[in-house]
């Protein structure tokens, strides 16, 4: 399995992974449904799981470059708004999904997720050079 296929199959795992802590988000508000009234707050709180979830797969996908971490984010991210939208037109709400600012802290923390995990914890290999070990 190439490197970009295995990100964009850890992408899916991770929109799953969002949509059930979406889900549980707006089952504890509840709601079954994307209602739109409650919808902007529903995709705010679920933005800070989605972040650790985000995170959390960077870790174990050793994101350890910068080519990757922004390889991964674009991946996920669209992925992400691929299976918020068809989740949206299952229930009638695409248009009040772009509609709400949640959406898009949602889809930010998704995005960042990687690149936060690569500034905050790569290695840092100083003083060695390649090929000396």
């Amino acid at each position: 399995m190439k490197k970009w296929e295995r990100d964009v199959l850890v992408g899916w795992i991770v929109v799953l992974l969002v949509l059930i802590a979406h889900y549980a988000i707006t089952v504890s508000l509840g709601n079954t449904y994307f209602a739109e009234s409650t919808l902007n707050r529903m995709l705010w709180f679920s933005s800070f799981p989605a972040f650790l979830i985000a995170f959390i797969a960077a870790l174990f996908q050793k994101t350890n470059t910068i080519t990757l971490a922004v390889r991964r984010a674009v991946i996920w991210t669209a992925e992400l708004v691929v299976g918020f939208s068809l989740v949206a037109l299952f229930f009638r709400a695409f248009e009040p999904l772009f509609a709400s600012p949640g959406a898009y802290w949602l889809f930010g923390a998704v995005l960042l997720a990687p690149l936060v995990y690569l500034f905050a914890f790569r290695r840092q290999d100083r003083g060695t050079k390649a090929g000396v070990h």
